[in-house]
């Protein structure tokens, strides 16, 4: 399984905001930034799904891709970024 390479902060009435991009990674390459708010993931609202259900969306197999939307400075963008290994 992979992941997004970002980290993030999770509050039920504050949403997903991204925390730090490690550089290099898959966030990183799709043009992912710190203070990012995640808004949708595949086109669903964060808002319709619980933590978990947030994780289970970014996770999956490597090389797969996932779709988000994403809020900065005003405007809505989505990217795709493409699932990579977590490495220790």
């Amino acid at each position: 399984m992979g992941g997004i390479h970002a980290k993030l902060a999770y509050s039920e009435s504050g949403g997903l905001r991204v925390i730090d991009v490690p550089p290099g990674g898959s966030a990183d390459l799709s043009g992912i930034q710190a203070d990012d708010i995640i808004i949708a993931i595949n086109g669903t609202s964060i808002r319709e799904l619980d933590y978990q259900a947030i994780v289970e969306q970014l996770r999956g197999p490597v090389g797969s891709t996932v779709q988000l939307d994403l809020f900065r400075e005003g405007e809505v963008r989505s990217v795709v970024v493409m699932r990579q290994a977590y490495t220790r």
